[in-house]
């Protein structure tokens, strides 16, 4: 136990003020906090604002506002949580207004039903607070007998409020991503937007944290915009997707008794661009079939000349020893390892669990395909509709007699590619809206951001991998020899459809 006072080390910025002395630094963060439409999106970006306060009060203090553990001794903690609690009032408020979920989080259950310390103690003298210790609970304020006497935000009623939300949202914005945890200790993390060796301060958000902290960490990113920042630094939009593109994040971690911590203390921020839903675009449709392009049929579809041909271009294709035949292109996937760290230690080229995942298979598919044109295939690599109702493999991977697509040789292992299918595998119902990987498929289809989709859509596609190579050490469920098993391009070319279909 310490005796001691609280004591306040009031920041600077706290009192800077932008657009005309009319708003703080965090108006802009706020209004992207109340534009939300999720419950755990809103409050990640709520409490993240809510840190700042916390830090341009308290400064580097130990006794303050910025310690996790001292915080509350300051009687202005209970102040600034009384606008915390309004702002979420406010945010359920346009809820009810967009006619959205606005007393329910149905993004973490699990956590709306724990009991929360040490209030459900019997030993909590207040009655009242203990019955409703239970976050699901506490969505209704009014309930706990207290209402606010204004719900407006600087002047704007909820719908003039909606509007202007929906007036920010037409412009094409930038945001720095950060995916936060604890760090045990209290800390600002200051980010840089930087253009080679110039950079310029974007912004500061805070860590609220101890020793003693319980474990923590998001689920989903804290976005801080710095649009502003990069009209300032004369940086277009479409720089950003540029390969060599030289702008880059940087940030600088201070703790709270001032000692400078490593960047890597917190995950790297990313970059974000958020197309406005206003702006007008000139885009001109490309006709979908190029002069020789080849088309991707449905491999039940194909015809027995069709399939002739393709197995004896893949024969040809496997009998190829160049770098343009099928042991050079297969292990681009994985075994033998081919990409380096830094260090020299090798690891699989193909990009799982990251966003270009669509990307590199659609070009790696793409390698194969070709090595295929040049050996005389007159159709482009067939698609296995695996959301369709099915009771066996294709035929085309099946028959044994004379059929390259049936197995592979894979030269570094010296052994062929086996399938050992899982018995749920055809075990999915007849009808296709109830299979499994119906259900997996259409709700990855249902999501409208890139990144949003491509996870549901990555791991659907992990299922077949999954149950079709079921045991087998080398074939469709080993990430270092999936790529020697033919039907992987059947699978793969569903898998660029599926895309191919939700960016239609």
């Amino acid at each position: 136990h310490e005796d001691t006072y609280t004591v306040r080390d009031i920041q600077s910025e706290l009192f800077t003020f932008t657009e005309g002395h009319k708003v703080s630094l965090l108006y802009k963060q706020a209004m992207l906090m109340l534009e939300q439409e999720d419950y755990c999106d809103f409050e990640v970006q709520l409490e993240v604002i809510h840190n700042s306060i916390h830090y341009l009060l308290g400064g580097h203090q130990k006794y303050a506002m910025s310690s996790l553990v001292f915080s509350s001794f300051d009687p202005i903690f209970y102040i600034h949580h009384s606008m915390v609690d309004r702002l979420w009032a406010i945010w359920q408020e346009l809820q009810q207004f967009r006619k959205m979920p606005y007393n329910k989080a149905y993004c973490a259950l699990h956590q709306m039903a724990f009991p929360m310390k040490p209030f459900i103690w019997t030993s909590n003298p207040n009655p009242h607070s203990r019955s409703v210790a239970i976050p699901d609970k506490l969505f209704d304020y009014k309930t706990l007998g207290y209402v606010y006497d204004d719900l407006s935000f600087h002047g704007m009623d909820i719908a003039q409020l909606e509007a202007a939300i929906q007036k920010q949202k037409e412009e094409d914005r930038v945001f720095a991503a950060f995916l936060l945890h604890g760090i045990h200790t209290s800390a600002d993390v200051h980010l840089k937007v930087c253009k080679e060796t110039e950079c310029k301060n974007a912004g500061v958000l805070f860590v609220l944290g101890g020793e003693t902290e319980m474990p923590w960490q998001f689920d989903r990113t804290y976005k801080m915009e710095i649009t502003d920042v990069l009209k300032e630094m004369h940086i277009p939009l479409q720089h950003l997707f540029e390969h060599n593109s030289t702008i880059h994040l940087e940030v600088e971690i201070m703790t709270v008794d001032g000692t400078p911590l490593d960047a890597g203390a917190i995950p790297k921020p990313s970059l974000i661009v958020i197309p406005g839903k206003g702006v007008a675009r000139d885009i001109q449709e490309e006709k979908i079939h190029k002069v020789g392009s080849l088309i991707r049929k449905n491999v039940k579809s194909l015809t027995h000349a069709e399939m002739d041909n393709l197995r004896d271009a893949l024969a040809a294709v496997q009998a190829d020893k160049t770098n343009n035949g099928y042991q050079k292109i297969a292990a681009y996937h994985g075994m033998p390892l081919s990409c380096h760290y830094p260090n020299g230690t090798a690891y699989a080229c193909c990009q799982h669990g990251m966003v270009t995942f669509p990307h590199w298979h659609r070009l790696f598919v793409k390698q194969m395909e070709d090595a295929l044109r040049t050996r005389g295939a007159r159709v482009g690599i067939p698609y296995w509709d695996w959301t369709t109702a099915f009771s066996s493999l294709p035929a085309l991977v099946t028959d044994e007699k004379n059929n390259p697509f049936h197995h592979a040789h894979i030269d570094v292992a010296n052994t062929d590619t086996t399938r050992a299918p899982r018995p749920h595998l055809f075990d999915d119902p007849e009808e296709g809206d109830q299979s499994f990987f119906y259900r997996q498929i259409a709700f990855a289809l249902e999501q409208t951001d890139f990144c949003d989709f491509e996870i549901q859509f990555e791991i659907g596609h992990n299922a077949i991998h999954s149950w079709v190579g079921g045991r087998s050490l080398y074939g469709m469920s080993s990430l270092h020899y999936t790529s020697y098993d033919p039907l992987f391009y059947l699978h793969h070319a569903n898998t660029d459809r599926i895309w191919a279909i939700w960016q239609a």
